[in-house]
């Protein structure tokens, strides 16, 4: 039970701290609802998206000659 309190704690502290340019949209929340087969499909293709989200603002950073 500990590990879904960090998830949801993490989750929570994120809100406001996202740059919208690698943020969800509702269109992208829509794409990934429709592509999934069930819920835990649904769960992964929204981890993968973020976390390909979170790759490109690290390569971003990166360039920007920050540490990722």
């Amino acid at each position: 039970m500990g590990r879904i309190k960090n998830a949801m704690k993490i989750i929570e502290e994120s809100v406001g701290k996202i740059n919208v340019a690698y943020e969800m949209s509702v269109e992208n929340i829509d794409q990934i609802y429709e592509a999934s087969n069930d819920p835990f499909g649904m769960i992964s293709n929204g981890f993968r998206f973020g976390y390909m989200q979170g790759m490109k603002a690290a390569k971003a950073e990166m360039r920007k000659g920050g540490v990722a």
